[in-house]
């Protein structure tokens, strides 16, 4: 479900001009999606996301040229932050933040790219 859901959620938006899939595997117990997408203002966002039974494993990665613009991931660094293991990179910041999904992602993406 995870592999389809974002693959669905990724053509489907209008800032994605550009979808490539680099990896999937879809078992019984796990589900894995790679992907990066080209949006409307030539920046790219790396997607990565891992179910299984009980955790979900996610990185957004968008990046303009070799400049990281935000990432939002559940790696378990920063034990300091509130909502430990969720959090964005900004820049050098590093803030803490809910847990988020693709579509919030998107969302924010979009609520920035109607600012420019």
């Amino acid at each position: 479900m995870l592999v389809v859901r974002t693959i669905t959620i990724l053509r489907s938006h209008s800032s994605v001009v550009e979808l490539r899939i680099t990896k999937t595997l879809v078992e019984p117990d796990i589900e894995l999606i790679k992907a990066n997408t080209t949006l409307k203002d030539r920046s790219v966002l790396y997607v990565s996301e891992v179910a299984g039974a009980g955790f979900r494993d996610y990185s957004y990665h968008g990046k303009k040229g070799d400049k990281l613009i935000k990432r939002w991931d559940n790696s378990p660094h920063h034990k300091e932050l509130p909502n430990f293991p969720h959090h964005t990179h900004k820049g050098a910041n590093i803030l803490s933040r809910p847990a988020v999904n693709l579509t919030d992602v998107l969302a924010c993406i979009e609520t920035e790219l109607e600012r420019l």
